[in-house]
């Protein structure tokens, strides 16, 4: 018998260093503009106490109407190499109360970073999946956000 998968792995090279990449993270105006996975779900950052134990709080705007919140705690944070945090959905979202944690590394690489985010823990049916696809598409919009501040 397959036990279900409990992790989502995801990893980008990214044109931006270390530091870029991790205040990308640091910040609440910031993480308001990525943290998302879509460009058409709009995130709304109720709470960010970016310190070790610190609590955060997003409200995700679907465009169904839906609304779908998260809250954790930052357990770890080493400026600009590694951010660990607790994910938990609350309800009624069918992956709601599965305590989760983030495990975000930075690496500096010739010519920008390689970011590595491993979410584990998701240990009910489909989570791991949809977290993956989550995350991808955060991803994408870190991207395009780092691109962007690159032109300004």
């Amino acid at each position: 018998m397959a036990t279900p998968e409990t992790r989502a792995e995801v990893t980008r090279r990214l044109g931006a260093s270390p530091e870029r990449i991790f205040g990308a993270f640091a910040s609440a105006d910031l993480v308001s503009r990525w943290l998302s996975p879509s460009p058409d779900i709009v995130l709304q950052v109720l709470a960010y106490d970016f310190r070790v134990n610190g609590a955060y709080r997003f409200e995700y705007l679907v465009p169904s109407g839906a609304v779908m919140h998260v809250h954790g705690i930052f357990r770890s944070i080493t400026p600009p190499r590694e951010l660990i945090f607790s994910w938990v959905i609350e309800p009624p979202d069918e992956h709601s109360g599965i305590n989760s944690e983030v495990r975000v590394s930075i690496t500096e690489t010739a010519g920008g970073s390689l970011l590595s985010i491993v979410h584990e823990r998701l240990d009910r049916a489909g989570a791991a999946e949809r977290h993956r696809g989550g995350w991808l598409g955060a991803l994408e919009c870190l991207e395009s956000l780092l691109r962007g501040r690159t032109q300004e």
